[in-house]
């Protein structure tokens, strides 16, 4: 059996390399051991061992006892880590907490590579629950044979060998090691897939188990090439700010892989449910909205979306109103204002909307400025930075770039008003 493994095995560090093992002291982790101290121990320079004890079993302590005292016994060093998994334990916090001690253990001893004892059933299982509970798009399919995980190398030798193997590996070289009994029960959804579904299809003369292989490299392969697109559709937005019209012709798959890097790149990793929120507000008649994913907010606004830290509101400095007597080139707020107009036609006053305020639109009558916005899309954070310019009989005669109710006379350029900027972000 051990030339079997010997063939089946996958060696990706040097023989000058230290190596790091995280061994939990079940049967997977302590038949890798076994394998490296016998015959791998000259595949690499020296090893150490990583065990983290939860603490959520009365037998955590028997198992650190354990490990700590084989280290001993074949002189490796044993380093171990007590987590407080109260209240607040979840599978995702104590994987992140693992990977951050077998980091920083792995760096203060100069270990080249993490190994872990993820198996071929392993791999196959990974693949269903993606599937299954729809991550199939979040990261690649599957437990690879070698990679990276928060910045740290990870090598899986036993990525080649079936749960079955492994067995058959421990009776025959005796190899001791401690059963977790939640792992006979079917409270995770990873062990309701290894007790009913797997069994089912490896019975099945219809249905092989090694297709997910396939199904996992064609995936791969189809959501890098969905990644590719999306990046170049965000390379091809104005800036920070994505066209709602332009998302919309996209596929929906593709869609969501362009929300995902585009909130990515604000520091954001949204989940598939807020995406298709998301998405489900951009696919609708709704003209704005503003969804909340930490400390961030995505801004619907008619045809654009961005996003806004939740504490600063996307608020812009305001200019103050003030009074223009004279022919000249002014601004307010993002606007440049050129005036060239009769003498009889000043003062003029540039201010800020107020409310209530209505101005005469030709062949249309009088409107309130707030439906004028409305009707033109204008965002709100945008209303009050439009200049409202108001003649002396307090009658608004134009509005930002939308209207200007003044004509040009002979001799006379009028008034002209522009758009200097566009949305500015704050990161």
């Amino acid at each position: 059996m051990a030339g079997k493994n010997e063939k089946l095995m996958h060696v990706t560090w040097a023989p000058s390399d230290m190596i790091a093992l995280a061994v939990s002291g079940g049967i997977d982790s302590m038949v890798l051991y076994h394998m490296l101290r016998t015959g791998y121990s000259h595949t690499f320079d020296k090893l150490i061992l990583l065990h983290v004890n939860h603490g959520l079993r009365p037998e955590a302590a028997d198992e650190e006892k354990y490990i700590k005292d084989l280290g001993a016994r074949h002189g490796h060093t044993v380093e171990v880590k007590h987590l407080s998994m109260a209240a607040d334990f979840s599978q995702a916090k104590a994987r992140a907490l693992r990977y951050h001690f077998f980091k920083t253990e792995c760096l203060a001893h100069g270990a080249a590579v993490l190994l872990t004892a993820h198996h071929r059933d392993d791999h196959h299982e990974t693949i269903l629950h993606q599937l299954l509970t729809g991550r199939h798009l979040n990261a690649a399919l599957g437990i690879k044979r070698a990679g990276m995980v928060e910045g740290l190398p990870v090598a899986r030798p036993l990525a080649g060998l079936s749960r079955a193997m492994i067995d058959d590996y421990q009776e025959k070289q005796h190899v001791h090691y401690f059963e977790d009994e939640t792992n006979a029960g079917d409270d995770y959804t990873r062990n309701y897939i290894r007790h009913h579904l797997m069994p089912v299809i490896r019975n099945s003369p219809h249905l092989h188990e090694g297709s997910l292989d396939r199904v996992a490299e064609d995936m791969d392969e189809l959501k890098a090439l969905a990644r590719t697109r999306a990046g170049e559709f965000i390379n091809r937005s104005e800036g920070m700010v994505l066209g709602r019209g332009a998302l919309n012709d996209e596929p929906h798959v593709i869609q969501v892989f362009i929300v995902q890097q585009w909130l990515d790149l604000h520091g954001v990793q949204p989940g598939r449910k807020f995406i298709e929120e998301l998405l489900g507000v951009i696919h609708s008649d709704t003209p704005q909205s503003d969804l909340y994913i930490g400390d961030k907010v995505i801004k619907v606004r008619y045809d654009e979306l961005f996003v806004d830290n939740v504490d600063e509101k996307h608020v812009k400095s305001m200019d103050e109103g003030f009074l223009i007597s004279q022919n000249g080139s002014y601004r307010f707020n993002d606007h440049r204002i050129e005036v060239d107009l009769p003498v009889e036609m000043l003062p003029l006053t540039v201010r800020s909307r107020a409310e209530g305020d209505v101005m005469r639109l030709k062949h249309t009558g009088r409107k309130k400025l707030s439906r004028i916005f409305i009707d033109n899309k204008v965002p709100r954070e945008d209303r009050e930075q439009i200049p409202v310019i108001v003649d002396e009989d307090n009658e608004i005669i134009a509005l930002g770039t939308i209207y200007n109710i003044i004509e040009t006379r002979e001799n006379y350029n009028g008034l002209i008003i522009s758009k200097e900027k566009t949305h500015e972000f704050e990161e």
